[in-house]
Formats: C-alpha cells, structure tokens, sequence
C-alpha cells in the first residue's frame, strides 16, 4: 500500500490516497459469489477459472482512491455525537459504538468505474464473467476498506486509542438514506469522484462509505456484518 505513511490528523482536510496495493484473488472472487474456494477447487469447477479471468482482467482496471477526514467529538446526546466543525453523526447504532468516542474517522472509498463497466460489458455475451467481474469488484472494493481500517487502527494504536469496529450507512440502525447524507455532509466524495443517487446510493457502485470511532474507551466489539439486513442468510459472510 502506498500511502501507509500518511497520517490521520484530527480537524484537517486529508489527502486523496489513491494507489492502493490491491489483489483480490480467486479465491476471494469465489467467496464473494457465494462459493467455498475448497469445494470449487475439489470438484475442478469451471467457476475457478472464470475467477481466475475475472482477476486477470480486472486487476488492471482498478483505480483505487480513500477520501478520509477526522474529527474531534465535541458531545454525545440523544443518540447524535456532535462534532468538531459543526457535523454530525447520529443513530441507534452510531449511539451503541461511538458513544465513548473522543475522535471519528470518516472515509469514502471505491475502485473507480472500470470494473463495473466491464462486467456490464460482458452480461450479454458471456454473462459468467460477468458475474465474476462484478464479485471480484465486490472483493477489490472490500480489501480497500480493510486496509483503511488497518492503517486507522494502526495509528490509533500508536497514540493508545481504540478503534471501534467500522459502521457504514445501510446497517441495521443507521439507515442509508440517513447515514449517506451524514457522512456526505463531512467528506467531499467528488474528490473521489463519487456520487449520490436520489436514493443515496453511491455512483460508481463498487464504493463504499465508513466511519470508525477512536477513543480511550471504546469497544471493538463484533463485526459490520453482525448489523446487515442480511446477516442470518449471507452465504458470502458463512464462507468468508
């Protein structure tokens, strides 16, 4: 990753950190169609190939790009962490981990339009790469948040702060529609080159949004998924 040595700084415009060191590979492809790698590769499936092209071909059309901002918490009250610079982040489920929270990180990320362009491409002549292309999206795009939130808990640990676990606007008890205009409203996604829809989704599609909560005090407890709609019948959360 290129950019793990820029820092995090409270109250302050942060780069654009493109460049990312991204490689899903087919196996990730695989888990992000609802496939156990294993079985795929027991039975000589055809899937492991089609990953295995999905990968080739759409590595080279990722354009990976972090836009990042932290703030200072100023107060917590009726479910809303107010903070520094007039913004806010709010919500039941907000409220649940970021109650303790002195600072908050709040990031959009995607891979650009190539992939997605691609796939969409291909549906009509060939539509199992293009299945595989969309999945491999999916898992580009998930290895670039993790890696952010490797590097924000990594530097949180530096100053003897805990990082909560990263919520993004969709989950069960912050809504979308809510949680987009929020998080919107403190990082300028056109520097990133994403957009909003009427209904707040992101534009391209392989993006997604995160805030991370940094303090003392706080609990790194669960996982993202816990919190999705989708969380008693996601194949892809069984298998990955």
């Amino acid at each position: 990753m290129t950019c793990a040595n820029v820092t995090l700084r409270l109250c302050e415009k942060m780069p654009v950190l493109r460049n990312w060191d991204l490689r899903p590979d087919a196996d990730m492809v695989l888990r992000a169609q609802g496939a156990d790698p294993l079985v795929v590769r027991q039975h000589r499936s055809a899937a492991l190939e089609t990953a295995e092209q999905a990968v080739a071909v759409g590595t080279p059309l990722l354009q990976s790009v972090v836009v990042s901002a932290a703030f200072r918490v100023r107060e917590f009250r009726h479910e809303q962490l107010r903070l520094e610079r007039g913004g806010y982040l709010g919500g039941p489920l907000i409220a649940e981990h970021f109650h303790a929270a002195q600072e908050v990180v709040v990031a959009v990320c995607t891979i650009g339009p190539g992939v997605e362009a691609l796939a969409s491409s291909c549906f009509a002549g060939d539509p199992a790469i293009a299945v595989a292309l969309d999945a491999f999206g999916s898992a580009a795009v998930d290895l670039l948040a993790s890696a952010l939130c490797q590097l924000v808990g990594q530097q949180a640990a530096a100053r003897g702060l805990q990082a909560t676990v990263p919520l993004s606007p969709g989950l069960a008890g912050w809504p979308l529609a809510t949680g987009q205009s929020q998080l919107f409203a403190l990082v300028d996604g056109a520097e990133a080159a994403i957009t909003l829809t009427e209904s707040r989704m992101m534009v391209p599609q392989k993006s997604t949004s995160l805030a991370i909560g940094l303090g003392a005090g706080v609990q790194h407890s669960g996982q993202a998924c816990d919190y999705c709609s989708m969380a008693k019948t996601c194949h892809y959360r069984q298998v990955h």
